[in-house]
């Protein structure tokens, strides 16, 4: 029997990749995003559907999530992976740019959760999996939208598997650290450890294959931010600033 998985922020980067992966194992793969051109191109791949959507339209994704339902759509994995991000000037926050980063990075995530969940309950191995990322371990220059929303998310992730651990749905955290993506090109600081959007896809694959509650890329990025949340509080705010220079 064929597995059916729908993955958000398909059209690009990091859902792309998860979306060409899943379908090249035998997966069904429901792909959301709000590009209807880019996901028609990704639906001429074997097992890919297009769900053109808009995850900050809350009317729109519960339509779309209740037509799924009538037409006896069972997911076995929901994939919460679109997001954005935004820096901002610390002298003069932009609130708009705050609304847009938590309407998509949180609030989207949380309606998406609410409405899709449903389609998980008739699958025999339920799986939740969000995508977050490790920006909310350490203090990152101009990042206060971007890590204040995904620290949200991991929060938000974590305390929700706790409420679910009776319904049957597992629900896994993933936090990678820098990829290749159309958003990550924009930025003009060193990333260590880069990885591509292939790596991260396989790594997200084989970590959800196995279980695992919390899915953490490039392993050595994750242990020297470890590292340095160890530091005493003064100290790491000064490796902070000076990281910014």
């Amino acid at each position: 029997m064929t597995s059916t998985c729908l993955i958000t922020g398909a059209s690009s980067g990091i859902g792309h990749a998860l979306a060409l992966y899943y379908a090249a194992n035998g997966w069904t793969v429901y792909a959301v995003a709000r590009s209807e051109d880019k996901l028609n191109q990704l639906a001429q791949h074997t097992g890919i559907k297009a769900l053109p959507l808009d995850l900050t339209d809350n009317t729109a994704l519960c339509s779309a999530a209740e037509q799924l339902l009538e037409e006896g759509v069972v997911l076995d994995l929901v994939l919460l992976n679109a997001g954005t991000c935004e820096y901002v000037d610390a002298t003069d926050l932009d609130l708009a740019a705050f609304d847009r980063t938590f309407a998509i990075n949180f609030h989207a995530v949380v309606a998406a959760s609410k409405y899709f969940m449903p389609l998980l309950k008739a699958s025999m191995s339920p799986q939740l999996a969000i995508v977050s990322s490790m920006a909310h371990f350490f203090p990152f220059t101009r990042a206060q939208a971007y890590g204040a929303s995904k620290a949200a998310v991991s929060y938000f992730a974590d305390s929700l598997r706790i409420d679910l651990v009776d319904s049957g749905i597992s629900v896994s955290l993933i936090e990678p650290g820098f990829v290749d993506t159309p958003l990550t090109q924009k930025n003009d600081f060193s990333m260590p450890f880069l990885v591509s959007t292939d790596t991260a896809a396989e790594r997200i694959y084989s970590g959800l294959a196995a279980g695992k509650q919390r899915i953490r890329f490039p392993r050595r990025l994750s242990i020297m931010l470890k590292l340095l949340s160890l530091l005493p509080y003064r100290l790491r705010n000064n490796v902070a600033a000076r990281m910014k220079q």
